[in-house]
């Protein structure tokens, strides 16, 4: 593998959008180990947000304690440890699950973005997506652990409320899916929750990265197209650009 210079910029925002009371959206990034991560939580009583908070915050921590090194390591190395740190987090998650009334039937959506010497190494659980763009083309990476995705594949008339078929904390043990790809200068990397693919589709999604806008002003416009078509989730997204 060929090494490549370059920087990232990331800019990230999380809007409550038009309906929810409290976001229970969460993402976070460690500059310095060139990690992103985002969750998208569930539950009452504000148990998702407390999930999607402790997923994001306890994988970092873990991210942190063991990719302080992660100079000359092969990245299939560290996918395998990569799982091994989301695996850790989805038992965190439900055994707190397991400790108070309110917290039962809690979880969160994860996804995370790590780049690495001339590859990024992606990972997702549920139904918050990573896409990449690349000279005009809108590439989605991640794959929806939701049952309203394995439907579509049978009948594109599945119009059921989407329901997760995979969750961090839902169940005792999970498994995340994990991938690579190779980096190139000027692609762009962004990662988001289910309050703007729900309301904007791929198409809309490329238009919009096509006007070569700045991070942030691309990241306004896309939450401000999903809750201009009603938005009543919360709406996050973080980007990623390869200078």
């Amino acid at each position: 593998m060929i090494k490549i210079s370059y920087e990232l910029i990331c800019y990230g925002l999380s809007d409550i959008g038009l309906a929810r009371k409290n976001n229970e959206d969460v993402w976070h990034h460690l500059p310095h180990h060139c990690f992103y991560a985002l969750a998208d939580g569930m539950g009452g009583h504000k148990a998702g947000e407390i999930a999607a908070r402790e997923a994001v915050f306890h994988l970092c921590n873990l991210v942190e304690k063991n990719f302080h090194d992660s100079h000359g390591l092969e990245i299939e190395d560290l996918a395998l440890v990569l799982c091994n740190l989301i695996e850790n987090t989805n038992s965190h998650i439900h055994n707190l699950s397991k400790k108070k009334k309110d917290f039962q039937g809690m979880g969160t959506t994860l996804c995370t973005l790590f780049f690495h010497e001339a590859e990024a190494l992606f990972s997702h659980v549920g139904d918050s997506r990573i896409y990449r763009y690349r000279k005009k083309d809108l590439e989605l990476l991640t794959f929806d652990h939701s049952l309203n995705n394995a439907k579509k594949k049978k009948s594109k008339k599945f119009l059921q409320k989407n329901i997760l078929t995979r969750a961090i904390g839902a169940y005792e043990i999970v498994s995340p899916e994990i991938g690579v790809v190779s980096l190139r200068q000027n692609d762009i990397y962004f990662m988001c929750s289910d309050g703007l693919t729900d309301y904007v589709s791929d198409k809309e999604i490329s238009y919009i990265l096509k006007q070569n806008l700045p991070l942030q002003k691309t990241t306004d416009f896309l939450i401000q197209a999903a809750k201009s078509r009603g938005g009543s989730d919360n709406i996050t997204v973080v980007m990623i650009a390869v200078t």
